[in-house]
C-alpha cells in the first residue's frame, strides 16, 4: 500500500495507476478512510507482508482483463 503521512495526515495513493484519493485523515482516523475509499470501489489486498490499494478505476479494469 501507498499511505502517504505527513504532519499527522493520511492520505492513500493506488498501486497501479498515480491517482492519490482526494481526501486526507488524520492518523486516529485510518478505519474511516479505509471505509471511505472501499465506499468509492478501491479494492485492498493483502499480498504477502504488504497491503495493495487499487482505485476504482484500476480495480474495473483488472476486472475485465480478467474475464
Amino acid at each position: 500500500m501507498t499511505l502517504i503521512r505527513h504532519e499527522g495526515q493520511l492520505q492513500v495513493t493506488c498501486d497501479a495507476c498515480p491517482l492519490t484519493y482526494r481526501r486526507t485523515y488524520s492518523e486516529e482516523d485510518f478505519k474511516i478512510l479505509v471505509e471511505d475509499i472501499k465506499a468509492e470501489g478501491w479494492k485492498i489486498e493483502r499480498q504477502g507482508a504488504e497491503w495493495k490499494h487499487t482505485c476504482s478505476d484500476c480495480a474495473k479494469w483488472a476486472a475485465r482483463r480478467l474475464i
